[in-house]
């Protein structure tokens, strides 16, 4: 379906495709499609992390939760899951409660305006739990929720549901359902949500420090936590951990190294990208633009950096190696035409902002910064995890 404007101003047109942008899988820090090399680094050096994940109490909060599914006396599938949702969001409440002013707590907005959030602490938060082996199945969340009714009905189901595959199973084993152990979470207390406290116990800390440093090996997230490299603390951006690389073994420091490189190359495109959108008024993008050195910034090994993280992309390759070559030769001009084509390659042209330059607030800058790889939200996982060092049980 086409989209057509009326006569909406620069600032109603900007939020309006904004609010698309948002709809769809690329988002607005995302403008190129650089994505799949984001998160490969993300993934590699902060596994079990998101963009949107707050606390590390949330890797508590959720397992906590189901375990009192378990204890209870509902056997109903749709009761189960309100009941479910219904601790969460109990959570967001006690934790608004005791400080209104604490940090991390999702939901706090919603709460705030009377409701509640779509994207639950669970859902933002899953992926990690099966990451570092706190839980151990292979279901989904309304999956887990079916399991728990299963297994409370002693039917056969939860057993298959358990070690669920595209492989049908004998169900000779059925009947011995409550053997089926998915959450590995010792810390788990009938009482938690009366003490409930957003701070991690000296206990929960020392847990979930113990599954990241086992569950993810080789990873910078792990070998921090592992050598307690505490000066990773005083570091506030992930370029800036350049000061501190040497601490880590020779292929973090080198897959560091190429990270940055990318990080560099990338807020290039974007300066120019925002350069094109704004018909070169945007004075960030004009400043930016006078510090950076394309020549420089094009020595970069595109094909070595994707294939060493197994992306086989090739429009994403050949839009970084002719954007490489733009810069090396110094051609801006091709350069902004390389970069034009490639966001209405991805979205079309009715919403790609840079073909249509100059409907635009001047003053706004999109496409993102330099590449942060989630180090923002691993950092405050480690810092929750290092505090809780200094209490007790």
């Amino acid at each position: 379906m086409e989209l057509g404007w009326i006569d909406f101003s620069k600032t109603e047109r900007s939020k309006i495709l904004s609010v698309l942008d948002l709809l769809g899988e690329k988002g607005v820090l995302d403008e190129l499609g650089i994505s799949p090399i984001r998160d490969g680094y993300s993934n590699l050096f902060f596994p079990g992390t998101s963009t949107i994940q707050t606390r590390a109490k949330y890797f508590f909060i959720v397992p906590y939760a189901f375990r009192d599914l378990e204890f209870n006396n509902q056997y109903d599938y749709f009761k189960l899951k309100k009941t479910f949702n219904n601790t969460e969001e109990k959570c967001a409440h006690i934790f608004l409660d005791n400080n209104l002013d604490e940090s991390g707590v999702i939901g706090k907005m919603a709460i705030k305006g009377g409701g509640w959030v779509s994207r639950t602490p669970a859902s933002i938060y899953w992926a990690g739990l099966r990451k570092y082996g706190i839980f151990k199945g292979k279901m989904s969340i309304d999956q887990y929720i079916k399991f728990i009714a299963i297994q409370k009905q002693n039917t056969s189901g939860a057993v298959n549901l358990g070690n669920r595959s595209d492989e049908s199973h004998d169900d000779k084993n059925a009947g011995d359902v409550q053997k089926a152990h998915l959450f590995n979470i010792p810390t788990y207390k009938r009482d938690w949500i009366e003490n409930l406290d957003m701070n991690l116990t000296f206990n929960e800390g020392q847990f979930l420090k113990n599954q990241i440093i086992e569950n993810c090996p080789g990873s910078l997230m792990a070998y921090v936590l592992k050598e307690d490299i505490g000066e990773f603390l005083d570091i506030f951006s992930f370029s800036d951990l350049e000061a501190i690389i040497h601490k880590f073994p020779e292929d973090i420091q080198q897959n560091y190294k190429k990270a940055n490189s990318f990080s560099e190359f990338c807020f290039a495109l974007r300066v120019v990208y925002n350069l094109i959108v704004s018909e070169n008024k945007n004075k960030k993008a004009n400043e930016e633009f006078s510090d950076l050195n394309l020549k420089s910034i094009a020595d970069i090994d595109i094909d070595g950096i994707m294939n060493s993280l197994r992306i086989f992309n090739p429009y994403l390759r050949n839009f970084l190696k002719d954007s490489r070559e733009a810069m090396e030769k110094n051609e801006l001009k091709k350069l902004k035409t390389i970069i034009q084509k490639r966001e209405v390659d991805l979205k079309g042209i009715n919403r790609s902002k840079t073909a249509h330059p100059g409907e635009y607030d001047v003053d706004e800058w999109f496409a993102g910064e330099r590449l942060d790889y989630r180090f923002s939200i691993a950092r405050d996982i480690i810092a929750d995890i290092y505090e809780s060092e200094g209490g007790g049980n």
